[in-house]
């Protein structure tokens, strides 16, 4: 009796698994053919596509991989989505395969599946199933309906292309685009150069060179210029990060982008020697690292001069303000019987000033000092001039600028000296000589 009773289990534990192999009509389920699991009607294609394993941190780093287009849609009535445990993969030698997509690079996870998260009912989503290539042959696919308990089996022949996977690059040069961590960039452009000019900085006064960077998100998810890149020297040797050192803007200090946008800004790199820099992406939940090699070769017709002495006439930069002091002086005399300046002379000059920088700004007072012939710091007017002077204009926008006067107190013909400082932007001096030819007003 035990043994027809176990010869019955057999039976059905076949029967059973035999079912399991086949879709509602008894039939095999096959590719391009709609079947319901769980309140999804799914259709597998057959023209499954093939890459190559992305991922430097895992095992299955530059493994072969193919993926299989798969549609789904919600028959049912609340929002549903299709999870990676109702699906398993096997390889023709009868091994279960784990789906890869997220141990892929972040560039692939906008084509998973499994990704998409919850359907809405009526509403079609389309992705793919990863899958790691393990041979040429049949691959059956099993979606478990926990519902009903049952499985649908799909068959599906891969022949592997291998002509039609790329190779994997991970060395670019300027103009040459390539993804990393959910994102595209391009280096582009010639070199521009500058000097750091923070009197802060331990580089004050050393050349930098900067490249033209474009970033685009092609991700599913806001992105940002990766902190973890790293800048080698011709000789091998790491460069400090010189974004802080620095009033112009770098890509570093960039936002994140939404999901389809991009943003093109400055890289900027402590210059060491001519040769080949290095800058590489790299870090430790994503693809391989990334080496973008860039030659550079210092020419002195080049170079930024660090002038810090200025005529009238002359423009210049200081604090991200684009200054120019005009050589046309009028004279006035201070009448304010309650400063002790009452009565001396000044002399008004013409000044226009332009924001060249990212933030509001304006000229601050406290930056501004002058000279007279003597070398002595002349007295600041404060408010004993009824004109208003470019140092008591408020803020304007980036781009913006204005037409304003400066006052410097008269002290004598001779050398005057006005000298613009502060800790970010070092020394710059606009250095004029007045020999007074008018009679005093």
């Amino acid at each position: 009796m035990k043994r027809v009773f176990l010869i019955l289990a057999l039976l059905l534990l076949s029967l059973i698994t035999l079912t399991a192999c086949f879709d509602s009509d008894g039939e095999r389920a096959t590719t391009g053919r709609p079947f319901e699991v769980e309140g999804l009607e799914i259709i597998l294609s057959p023209n499954v596509g093939f890459t190559r394993f992305r991922n430097a941190q895992s095992n299955n780093d530059g493994a072969y991989v193919f993926y299989i287009p798969i549609s789904v849609t919600n028959i049912g009535e609340t929002s549903n989505g299709l999870t990676i445990g109702a699906v398993e993969v096997f390889s023709p030698a009868g091994f279960g395969l784990r789906d890869v997509a997220f141990e892929l690079d972040r560039s692939f996870e906008n084509t998973s599946i499994f990704l998409a998260g919850n359907i809405q009912p009526g509403v079609t989503k389309e992705g793919v199933i990863y899958v790691l290539y393990t041979g040429d042959g049949e691959y059956i696919v099993e979606f478990y309906d926990a519902f009903s308990e049952t499985v649908e089996a799909i068959s599906l022949t891969v022949n592997f292309d291998f002509s039609a996977v790329p190779e994997i690059v991970t060395e670019f040069g300027l103009g040459e685009t390539f993804e990393f961590d959910g994102m595209e960039y391009v280096f582009f452009g010639e070199p521009s150069w500058g000097i750091i000019r923070d009197v802060n900085s331990d580089f004050y006064g050393e050349y930098y060179f900067a490249v033209e960077v474009t970033k685009r998100n092609i991700s599913n998810g806001p992105r940002g210029f990766p902190w973890d890149i790293d800048i080698f020297a011709p000789a091998g040797n790491a460069l400090p990060d010189i974004s802080w050192d620095l009033e112009e803007y770098d890509i570093r200090d960039s936002n994140y982008i939404l999901p389809g946008a991009n943003y093109t800004g400055v890289l900027h790199v402590l210059y060491d020697e001519d040769g080949e820099y290095a800058i590489i992406f790299s870090n430790n939940l994503d693809a391989e690292t990334i080496t973008v090699n860039i030659q550079i070769t210092l020419d002195p017709n080049d170079l930024p001069t660090f002038q810090t002495e200025f005529a009238l006439n002359e423009t210049f930069i200081f604090d991200d303000l684009e200054i120019t002091i005009i050589d046309y002086i009028e004279w006035s005399v201070i009448n304010d019987r309650w400063s002790n300046l009452h009565g001396r002379h000044i002399m008004i000059l013409p000044v226009t000033v332009r924001n060249v920088g990212n933030l509001a700004n304006s000229l601050n007072s406290e930056d501004v000092t002058m000279f007279g012939p003597d070398g002595i710091q002349l007295e600041s007017l404060g408010f004993a001039t009824t004109e208003d002077s470019v140092i008591r204009t408020g803020d304007f926008r980036p781009g913006a600028g204005i037409e304003s006067i400066i006052h410097v107190l008269y002290d004598g013909d001779g050398e005057y000296v006005i000298e613009f400082s502060n800790l970010q932007s070092g020394n710059v001096y606009v250095i004029f000589n007045l020999i007074r030819e008018e009679p005093q007003p």
